[in-house]
C-alpha cells in the first residue's frame, strides 16, 4: 500500500485496511455526492425546503451523538462504525424507486442521518489504532487516496449522468460504499478492558458528565463556541449553492464534475499537507487558518456571473474541506488529552448538530423572504461571510484568552 513505509510498523495492518476502505469510499462519494443536489434541483425540481432538509440531515443525526456515545460505552467501537456505514450507504440503493422530490429527499436524508451514528466511535477507533504523533499524517495519506479515487470517479460519472437515469447510476455507487464498510471491519482494534466495561453508567450520568466538559474545560468551551458561530454562517448558504448553480448559472452535470474535480485535486494534496502541518504545528492553528480561508467562498459565489467563475471557490473548498476535517478531529482529541474521547467527540458532534439542524433552514427561509421582498438573494452570501468572520475572530480571541487563563 502506498505510503506504508511512512507508517509505524505497529500501525501498518490497520493502515492497509483503512486505506482500502478510504479508496472504496472515495469511489462511493465521487459517484454520488457532487451530483445529488444538482439532480434534485435540475431533474426533480426539488424545493428549497427539501434541499435544506437533505443538507441538514447529517446535523440532525448529530443531535443524537450523545445517545450513540452512551450506547457504545464499555463496548467495542468498531461495529458501530461498520454497521452505521453499511446501513447508511445501503439506503441509497433505494434511489432506484425515487421518482419524486419527496422520495428522493427522504432517502438521502435517512442515509445522512444513519451515517452520523459512527462519529463518536470512529474517533475512538482512530485514537486506538494510530499513534498520537503520527495520526494527522496517516489520516492525511488515507484521505488523499480517497480524494484521488473520488476525482477519477466524478470525472467518469458526471458525463454519464447527462445521458443516463440517476435512478440506476446512484445505486451502483452505493455498492462501493458498503464494500468500504466491509474493509473497515478488518481493522484490528483493542477490546474494551474490564474497567471500561464496568464503567458504563446510566444515560443521565453520561449526559451530565459530557455537558460538564463545557464548564470544566475552558479552552474547549471557547473552541466549541467559535466553531459553532463560524459553521452557522457557512451552513446558511449550503442550500443556496445548487439553487444558484442551476437557476442562475445553468450548470450541467459535466460542468459540476469539472468543479468537483478541481476541488478534488486540491483536496487530495491538501490532506497530505494539512496532516503534516497538524503533526508539526498545531490543529488549533490549522483550524484558524481554514476558517479565514473559508470566508472567501461565499464572496466568490456573490460575484460569480458564470459557472467557470466558481473555480476559485472549488479550489478553496478543496483546501478547507481537508484542513477543517483533520483540524477539527485532532483538536477535539487534543482537548480530551486522551481521556473520555467518546464524550468529547459526541459533545462536539452534538453542538455541530444544533447549528446544522437550524442553519440550512434559516438559509432556505431567507431565500424565500428575499424573493418575496424582491431582493437579490445573493446578499445572503455576504451575511454568511460576516457571520463566519465573527466566528474566526472569536476563535482568535479565545486562543489568546486561553493562553492567559493557563498562565494565571
Amino acid at each position: 500500500m502506498i505510503f506504508a513505509r511512512s507508517v509505524p510498523p505497529k500501525a501498518r495492518r490497520a493502515y492497509t485496511a483503512d486505506a482500502w476502505a478510504g479508496i472504496l469510499f472515495g469511489i462511493h462519494a465521487g459517484w454520488i455526492l457532487p451530483f445529488y443536489l444538482i439532480v434534485a434541483r435540475d431533474r426533480l425540481h426539488t424545493s428549497a425546503f427539501l434541499i435544506s432538509l437533505m443538507t441538514a440531515a447529517p446535523f440532525l443525526g448529530n443531535l443524537f451523538a450523545l445517545l450513540w456515545a452512551n450506547a457504545m460505552e464499555g463496548r467495542s467501537k468498531k461495529p458501530f462504525v461498520v454497521w452505521s456505514g453499511i446501513l447508511s450507504r445501503g439506503m441509497l440503493l433505494l434511489i432506484v424507486v425515487a421518482n419524486t422530490p419527496l422520495k428522493f429527499a427522504l432517502i438521502v436524508t435517512a442515509s445522512h442521518f444513519l451515517a452520523t451514528i459512527a462519529a463518536p466511535a470512529y474517533a475512538a477507533v482512530m485514537k486506538d489504532v494510530y499513534p498520537d504523533e503520527h495520526r494527522g499524517r496517516i489520516m492525511g495519506y488515507i484521505r488523499g487516496m480517497m480524494a484521488f479515487t473520488m476525482i477519477l470517479t466524478t470525472a467518469a460519472v458526471g458525463p454519464l449522468l447527462s445521458v443516463a437515469n440517476y435512478r440506476w447510476i446512484f445505486p451502483i455507487g452505493a455498492i462501493f460504499g458498503v464494500a468500504a464498510s466491509y474493509f473497515f471491519s478488518t481493522i484490528p482494534t483493542s477490546e474494551p478492558t474490564h474497567e471500561e466495561r464496568a464503567s458504563k453508567g446510566p444515560l443521565f450520568q453520561f449526559l451530565r458528565s459530557s455537558f460538564g466538559i463545557l464548564s470544566d474545560n475552558y479552552s474547549f468551551r471557547w473552541f466549541a463556541l467559535s466553531i459553532f458561530t463560524f459553521g452557522f454562517g457557512a451552513l446558511i448558504i449550503v442550500p443556496l449553492y445548487p439553487i444558484i448553480q442551476v437557476d442562475r448559472l445553468h450548470i450541467s452535470t459535466s460542468q459540476a464534475a469539472v468543479l468537483a474535480n478541481v476541488m478534488g485535486v486540491v483536496w487530495m494534496v491538501s490532506y497530505i499537507l494539512w496532516g503534516r502541518y497538524i503533526d508539526i504545528k498545531s490543529p488549533l492553528r490549522a483550524t484558524l487558518i481554514n476558517t479565514v480561508l473559508s470566508m472567501l467562498i461565499p464572496l466568490n459565489y456573490f460575484f460569480a456571473q458564470s459557472v467557470w467563475m466558481l473555480l476559485p471557490a472549488a479550489a478553496i473548498t478543496g483546501i478547507t474541506a481537508a484542513g477543517i476535517e483533520l483540524a477539527y478531529f485532532n483538536s477535539v482529541l487534543q482537548f480530551s488529552e486522551g481521556r473520555r474521547v467518546s464524550h468529547y467527540q459526541a459533545l462536539f458532534s452534538w453542538l455541530l448538530g444544533i447549528r446544522g439542524s437550524i442553519a440550512p433552514f434559516v438559509g432556505g427561509a431567507l431565500k424565500q423572504l428575499f424573493d418575496g421582498w424582491g431582493w437579490d438573494y445573493r446578499y445572503i452570501f455576504i451575511m454568511s461571510g460576516a457571520i463566519m468572520l465573527s466566528g474566526a475572530l472569536m476563535q482568535y480571541v479565545g486562543a489568546h484568552r486561553t493562553t492567559r487563563h493557563r498562565d494565571a
